[in-house]
C-alpha cells in the first residue's frame, strides 16, 4: 500500500520525507518551491485514493479485508532541514502547517481527503469540495474551516480559473493583439506564421492569447488550444494529448470505445489516406492498439510515428480550413512534445496555420532566425493601463484612491499581481462590496503578498542554482538596492564567482545593474522578488548577514557613514548589534529632533507591543529590554516609560507577576503631577495604562485590597483628563479586579460602561477586553447563557484582529460558562484548547486558570476519578503557588475541598476546605468566603 502512496506523490514531484508505520507525510513545495504546490497535492491526493482503492478491491477479493485511506491537506510555511549530510537524501518539515495537517488527516473518514482553507484558496477552480463547516482542532486557538476533496475540474490553467469567475476588463494591450492579428492574416492567406509571446510570470501572456483565440477575426478557423504544465516534463507528449482530446472531443467519461469511435470517425472524415496514423494515435490516448506493425517498432520508432501522425493530422487540418494552435507554458513542456513542436515549426511557413506559442524568458528554442518567426516581449503595464486596470478592480470610491496608488507602487505593472493583491484585501475584510465597487471597510498600512503570487516567485528562486540562490538571498538582506562593495562582504565567494553569479541573475533578469562607476550597484528588478527571497531566509541566517552588513558599512565608508546612517540603524538594528545601534542613534540625533529617535524603536512588527500582541512574549521581553537600554543611552524619559510598560505588560503575559508588579510600580511613580496627562504618544495616559496592568497583576497576586485602590486611581486621573480611551482603560483594570475578586455588583457596571464607552467613542478593537472579563462576571452571576453569547463574539472579534494574546484566559472564561450552563463537553473543548495555547505561548497564569478549569470539569463528571480528579487539581494549585497566584490557590484548594467532600473524605475535605476559607478571607473576597462557608459545613464542621 505505502508504495501506492508514495507513487502518487512522486507522479507530482512531490517528496515523501516520512514513513510513520502505514502513513506517510509528503512535501510538495518544500524543500524546492513550485508555484502549484497545492494543486499538486491535491491532485496526487486523488492519485493516491485511487490507486490505492483499486488495490483495496483486490485485497477485499483476495483476503476478504477491507483496506482505506485517508489523506489531510494544509498549505503554509514549513521550515525544512535536512537530516542526512545531502541535501537529495532526507528532509524534515516543523511548523504549525505540518501539525494541522497530521490534525485534519486525523478527522478524516476513511477513504476520504480533508483540506483546510489555507489549501482551497490555492486550489479553488482546480477542485471540487464540499464543506464541513469549522472544526475545533486541538492545539490551536481557534476552529478551521475543513473541506472534503471531492474531485479535480476540467479546468487547466489559471487564466481558465479566472475566466470561471469572471475576467477584468482587457486594458493596455492593444498595440500587441494588433501584431497577433497581422499575423492571423497572413496566415489565413497561406503564409504560416510562429509567433511566441514571451513574458515574467503574471504580464498577461495567456489573457492576450485568450482575447485573440476568442475574438470575431477567428469565425472560419479550427481553434486548438493546450497548455504544459510544471509537474509534466516527465509525461511524454502530455499537452498534446490534451489538444489531442480537444480535438477530437473527447471527455473524461468516455471509455476506450467511445475513444476509439471518435478518433477513427474524425481522421477518415478529415482524409482517409491519414488511415496510417491511427495506431499511433489511438497509443497516444492510451487505447490498446492491435496492429503488429505497430507493436514490433521500437520506442525511438514509436515515438518518431506519434510525432509524424500528430503533424499530419494538424497540416491536413490546415488545408481543410485555417488552423490556429495555441501552446502555452512551453518553459514546462516535456521533450518529446518539444520535439514535435521544432518539427511542426519546420512546416508552418507553407500551411494555413499560427502556432502561438508563450513561455517565460529562460527558455530556449532553436526557431529565431526563421523569417516567419515574431516575438511580442510582454512588459508589465504602463502606469496609465495599470491605473485603469486598479479601477476597474476597485471601483471609483474617492477613499480608495491611496490604495489604489499603493497596489500600483507594489505591483509594478503586474497585471496578475494586482489582480491577486485585490482580491486578497477583498477576502481579508479590508475591502467591502463587489468586485469593481469596493469600498474600504479597514483601514490598510501595507499590501499583504499574496499566497499565489508568493508561490510563483518563490518557484522562480528555487529554480536556480543553488549557488545562484544563495548569492540572491544574500543580496535580499543588502536590500533592494545593493551595492557591489557591501554584497562582497557577506555573499562568501571568490571575486570570479561572484561576478559570473551576478551575471546568470541579471541574465534570468532577478536584478540588473543600475551603476558602474565609482561603484557598481545592482537593483532587484521587482520589490516583491526582493521581499520573497528575503523571507526565505531563516532568522538566524539574516541576523547575521545584518551584523556583517554594519561592520561592511563602517570599513568601506569611514568618511562618510552620515551619508549611510539609516542603513547603519537597519542593519544594526535586524542584526541585533544593539551597541552600534545606540551608537548611529545617538549620532542621528545630532541631526534629528527626539521624537524621530522616538519613532524608530517601539514601533514597528519587531516593538514589544506588536510582539505581545501576537503572543510572543519572550521576544517582547527582549525588544522591550533592548528598547530601555537605548532609552537609558539617549536619556530619552518618554522612551523608557514606554519601554517599561510593555516590559511589565510582556512579564504579566508570561506569569512573572512580580516582576511585572515591580516594572509597573516604577512607571506610576514616575508619572507624576502634571505628568499624569502626558500621553507620551501611547493611545492611553501611561498612567492610566500602567495602573490598570497594576491593578490585574496585584489581584491576580491577592493584594486586591491594594489592587482596587490602584484602580481606582487610574479611574480618577483618566476622568480628569476626559481622554476616552484613557477612560476605556481604566474601566477595564476596575472591571477585572472586581471580577478576580467576586465583587460582580461593581464589575458588571464598570465593564458595560466600558462595552457602552467603546462603541460610542468609535474604538472597537478594545472590545475583546472588555467583553472577555465581562462574561466571566455574567458567569459568576449566573447568567451563563448570556456569557457564552458574548464569549462567543469575543474570540470572533479577537480572531478578527489577529488578537493573540489572552487567548488562553478568553479560551477559559468561555470553557467556564460553558460548565456552569451544564454543557460539560463544551467546558472540556474550550479548557483543552485554552491549556495548549497557554503552553505554547509560555503563559503560565494562564496555564494555571485552564488547569483550574479542567479539573473542575473532570470533578463534575458523573463517577469522577478522585485520584485523577485529586491530581488535576493539585497541578493547578502547584503551578498557582509557584507564581503566588493567591487567589487562584484558594479556588483550587476549594475544588479539592468539593471533591474529598463528594468522595466521603471528610477529614480531607475539611482540611482542603478551611485552607480556602482562610485564603478568601484574608483576601476579601466576600462571594467565595460564602461559598467555602457553605461547603465546610456541608463537610463537617
Amino acid at each position: 500500500m505505502l508504495e501506492h502512496m508514495m507513487e502518487a506523490v512522486h507522479h507530482y514531484e512531490g517528496v515523501v520525507n516520512q514513513i510513520m508505520g502505514d502513513g506517510i507525510m509528503a512535501l510538495f513545495g518544500a524543500p524546492l518551491a513550485h508555484e502549484d504546490h497545492a494543486i499538486r497535492a491535491c491532485y496526487a491526493a486523488l492519485r493516491m485514493q485511487d490507486r490505492v482503492g483499486r488495490y483495496a478491491d483486490e485485497i477485499q477479493r483476495t483476503h476478504g479485508a477491507p483496506l482505506q485511506i485517508r489523506i489531510g491537506l494544509n498549505s503554509g510555511a514549513v521550515v525544512v532541514r535536512s537530516i542526512g549530510s545531502d541535501l537529495r537524501m532526507d528532509y524534515t518539515a516543523v511548523g504549525e502547517t505540518t501539525h494541522l495537517a497530521a490534525r485534519v488527516e486525523q478527522m478524516a473518514k476513511p477513504g476520504s481527503t480533508l483540506l483546510t482553507r489555507s489549501t482551497l484558496r490555492l486550489v479553488e477552480g482546480y477542485v471540487r469540495v464540499r464543506g464541513l463547516g469549522a472544526v475545533p482542532i486541538r492545539g490551536l486557538a481557534e476552529p478551521v474551516d475543513v473541506f472534503e476533496l471531492l474531485g479535480a475540474e476540467s479546468t487547466l490553467t489559471r487564466l481558465q480559473v479566472s475566466a470561471s469567475r469572471g475576467l477584468t476588463r482587457f486594458i493596455g494591450r492593444d498595440a500587441e493583439l494588433e501584431q497577433l492579428r497581422a499575423a492571423m492574416e497572413r496566415a489565413g492567406a497561406g503564409a504560416g506564421q510562429v509567433v511566441a509571446v514571451v513574458g515574467e510570470p503574471g504580464v498577461g501572456k495567456s489573457r492576450l492569447m485568450w482575447e485573440l483565440g476568442r475574438s470575431h477575426r477567428t469565425d472560419g478557423w479550427l481553434v486548438l488550444e493546450s497548455s504544459a504544465v510544471s509537474y509534466g516534463k516527465g509525461a511524454p507528449f502530455l499537452p498534446v494529448v490534451r489538444l489531442l482530446k480537444a480535438y477530437l472531443g473527447i471527455e473524461d467519461r468516455d471509455d476506450e470505445r467511445r475513444v476509439r469511435e471518435k478518433l477513427t470517425g474524425k481522421l477518415l472524415a478529415l482524409d482517409e489516406t491519414l488511415r496510417p496514423a491511427l495506431p499511433a494515435l489511438q497509443a497516444l490516448l492510451d487505447v490498446p492498439v492491435d496492429d503488429a506493425a505497430w507493436k514490433q517498432l521500437g520506442g525511438e520508432g514509436q515515438r518518431q510515428r506519434t510525432i509524424d501522425a500528430v503533424k499530419r493530422v494538424l497540416l491536413r487540418e490546415s488545408q481543410a480550413q485555417p488552423l490556429l494552435v495555441i501552446l502555452e507554458d512551453l518553459h514546462w513542456i516535456d521533450a518529446d512534445t518539444q520535439v514535435l513542436v521544432e518539427s511542426l515549426v519546420e512546416s508552418v511557413p507553407s500551411h494555413r496555420l499560427l502556432l502561438l506559442v508563450n513561455y517565460r524568458p529562460e527558455f530556449q528554442h532553436g526557431w529565431g532566425g526563421k523569417t516567419y518567426y515574431g516575438q511580442i516581449r510582454l512588459d508589465p503595464l504602463a502606469p496609465a493601463s495599470a491605473e485603469a486596470l486598479v479601477g476597474a478592480l476597485l471601483g471609483g470610491d474617492a477613499e480608495l484612491g491611496p490604495l489604489t496608488s499603493m497596489l500600483i507602487a507594489r505591483a509594478q505593472g503586474n497585471p496578475f499581481f494586482l489582480e491577486e493583491s485585490v482580491r486578497g484585501l477583498a477576502e481579508t475584510g479590508v475591502l467591502a462590496g463587489a468586485p469593481g465597487a469596493y469600498r474600504l471597510a479597514k483601514s490598510v498600512q501595507v499590501v499583504q503578498l499574496p499566497e499565489t503570487v508568493q508561490a510563483i516567485l518563490a518557484a522562480r528562486i528555487d529554480r536556480l542554482p543553488p549557488e545562484d540562490k544563495r548569492l540572491l538571498q544574500s543580496a535580499s538582506v543588502v536590500g533592494k538596492d545593493v551595492p557591489l562593495v557591501l554584497l562582497q562582504a557577506i555573499a562568501e565567494q571568490p571575486e570570479p564567482d561572484l561576478s559570473r553569479g551576478l551575471a546568470r541573475l541579471q541574465s534570468a533578469e532577478f536584478i540588473y545593474e543600475t551603476r558602474l562607476f565609482p561603484d557598481a550597484e545592482y537593483t532587484f528588478k521587482h520589490t516583491l522578488t526582493h521581499e520573497v527571497a528575503y523571507a526565505s531566509l531563516l532568522h538566524e541566517r539574516r541576523r547575521g548577514m545584518h551584523a556583517r552588513l554594519v561592520e561592511a558599512i563602517e570599513r568601506s565608508y569611514p568618511d562618510a557613514l552620515a551619508e549611510h546612517r539609516d542603513q547603519l540603524i537597519h542593519h544594526a538594528f535586524r542584526g541585533e548589534v544593539w551597541s552600534k545601534a545606540i551608537t548611529h542613534l545617538r549620532d542621528l540625533a545630532d541631526v534629528v529632533a527626539p521624537e524621530e529617535i522616538d519613532a524608530v524603536i517601539g514601533r514597528g512588527p519587531e516593538s514589544p507591543g506588536q510582539l505581545w500582541w501576537q503572543g510572543e512574549h519572550d521576544r517582547a521581553v527582549k525588544a522591550a529590554e533592548r528598547d530601555l537600554t537605548i532609552a537609558a543611552s539617549f536619556g530619552s524619559f518618554a522612551m523608557r516609560v514606554l519601554s517599561t510598560c510593555r516590559l511589565g505588560q510582556a512579564n504579566h503575559a508570561l506569569g512573572n507577576y512580580l516582576s511585572a508588579a515591580d516594572l509597573l510600580r516604577q512607571v506610576v511613580a514616575s508619572l507624576q503631577g502634571g505628568l499624569v496627562h502626558e500621553r507620551f504618544d501611547m493611545a492611553a495616559f501611561p498612567s492610566v495604562w500602567a495602573r490598570s496592568w497594576l491593578a490585574w497583576t496585584l489581584a491576580e497576586l491577592g493584594e486586591l485590597d491594594e489592587a482596587v485602590d490602584v484602580a481606582e486611581e487610574g479611574a480618577e486621573i483618566a476622568a480628569a483628563g476626559d481622554h476616552a480611551y484613557s477612560r476605556l482603560q481604566a474601566l477595564f483594570g476596575r472591571g477585572i479586579v472586581y471580577v478576580i475578586r467576586g465583587d460582580i455588583d461593581k464589575a458588571i457596571p464598570a465593564l458595560e460602561e466600558g462595552l457602552v464607552l467603546a462603541r460610542v467613542e468609535s474604538i472597537p478593537f478594545f472590545a475583546p477586553f472588555i467583553t472577555g472579563p465581562l462574561g466571566a462576571a455574567y458567569t459568576l452571576e449566573g447568567r451563563a447563557g448570556a456569557a457564552v453569547t458574548l464569549l462567543e463574539q469575543t474570540l470572533e472579534r479577537a480572531a478578527s484582529m489577529r488578537l493573540v494574546a489572552g487567548h488562553a484566559m478568553r479560551l477559559t472564561w468561555l470553557g467556564q460558562a460553558h460548565l456552569y450552563a451544564g454543557r460539560r463537553d463544551s467546558a472540556l473543548d474550550h479548557a483543552g484548547r485554552a491549556l495548549t495555547t497557554a503552553e505554547e505561548r509560555q503563559e503560565r497564569g494562564q496555564q494555571a486558570y485552564a488547569r483550574c478549569l479542567l479539573a473542575d470539569i473532570d470533578a463534575r463528571g458523573e463517577t469522577p476519578d478522585v485520584a485523577t480528579v485529586e491530581a488535576a487539581y493539585q497541578r493547578a494549585l502547584d503551578l498557582a503557588d509557584a507564581l503566588q497566584m493567591r487567589p487562584l490557590a484558594a479556588h483550587c484548594r476549594l475544588g479539592l475541598g468539593r471533591l474529598h467532600r463528594q468522595a466521603g473524605h471528610r477529614d480531607r475535605a475539611r482540611e482542603h476546605t478551611g485552607a480556602a476559607l482562610s485564603s478568601f478571607s484574608a483576601m476579601g473576597m466576600a462571594l467565595w468566603v460564602d461559598q467555602a462557608h457553605v461547603e465546610r459545613e456541608a463537610a463537617g464542621s
